[in-house]
């Protein structure tokens, strides 16, 4: 496999959480919700790391789907914030985030 550096769904993810860091420093408090996606969106971008320097599909498998699974959650963290009025999301954002899903779920399709 190609170094995780170079991987289109690794540099997506990085973008992601860049964006997800801009829109943190801007967002009202609630909760712990602010550390909670800055912590998914982080999981995303190390997940893909650790998935592509395993040597075995199977845990390749298993990392890119954790990533997948902390990218829902991203996802979902977003849309919360949207809800409650804490902080206005971009649908540029959103569709970045599900192209990241769709990209992740290809490379585990892929492996199977």
């Amino acid at each position: 496999m190609t170094h995780f550096t170079q991987l289109r769904v690794y540099k997506q993810a990085r973008v992601n959480l860049q964006e997800i860091a801009r829109i943190c420093r801007g967002t009202r408090e609630f909760g712990d919700i602010k550390n909670q996606i800055q912590r998914a969106a982080i999981s995303v971008v190390s997940n893909i790391a650790e998935g592509a320097g395993n040597n075995t599909h199977k845990q390749q498998i298993h990392f890119f789907g954790i990533a997948r699974g902390s990218n829902n959650e991203v996802l979902a963290q977003l849309q919360i914030l949207d809800d409650i009025g804490a902080s206005r999301i971009n649908d540029e954002l959103i569709e970045n985030i599900n192209y990241t899903g769709k990209m992740l779920t290809k490379m585990i399709q892929c492996l199977r």
